[in-house]
């Protein structure tokens, strides 16, 4: 019997024990949440979602787009040509046009944007000028991009400057020399930094 009223003390002994050392914990805890600063308090990241990450990839040259290079005083919105010969020297007529089944700006490929030089709004008047590292930027719905010019050169009309390329590529065509459509001149940029819509500033 003396054992049994032992065992009974010693189980409410240790209930009392462990009944204490969790009012102390938890008084312990909301102490130091009262007591914690502002800047204790961890708070989730907020995750923004790109355009691509909410739509996907493009699957049509996106509009209004437009170009600028700030080297040439160059700033004029870019169109979408057309598989009509008809309908894209009318459209041309309008300003620089993005070649159908080229690249799309941002994409791996190669990305081809024509101008007329002297005639209608000569987008391309001064693209001779354009050197090695001047900056072009193309702007659409899904955001900013920038191309850095890395090389010039001329080719003969029949010659085809829409050629694939392995990375994202801004190739700009024009005539040359001005007045005349003897040769192409084609101005090759790649891609070094994009700027989805949403973290650009406004």
């Amino acid at each position: 019997m003396d054992c049994k009223k032992h065992l009974l003390a010693g189980i409410a002994a240790i209930l009392i024990l462990v009944t204490a050392g969790t009012v102390l914990w938890v008084f312990f805890k909301i102490s130091r949440q009262e007591s914690s600063s502002p800047d204790d308090i961890s708070v989730e990241p907020v995750v923004t979602f790109t355009h691509e990450q909410n739509v996907g990839p493009p699957l049509s040259f996106e509009t209004p787009a437009y170009i600028r290079i700030p080297a040439i005083g160059l700033n004029q919105e870019v169109r979408e040509g057309s598989d009509n010969e008809e309908e894209l020297y009318k459209i041309l007529e309008l300003g620089p046009i993005h070649i159908p089944h080229t690249a799309f700006p941002g994409q791996k490929g190669n990305c081809v944007i024509s101008g007329h030089r002297t005639t209608y709004t000569r987008p391309f008047n001064r693209l001779d000028e354009l050197k090695k590292g001047d900056v072009i930027y193309i702007e659409n719905p899904r955001g900013l991009y920038e191309y850095t010019v890395y090389v010039s050169f001329l080719i003969k009309p029949l010659d085809n400057p829409t050629l694939p390329t392995p990375d994202p590529v801004l190739t700009l065509t024009t005539c040359h020399p001005e007045g005349s459509d003897a040769y192409r001149l084609v101005v090759r940029a790649s891609l070094t930094k994009f700027t989805p819509v949403e973290l650009m500033t406004k």
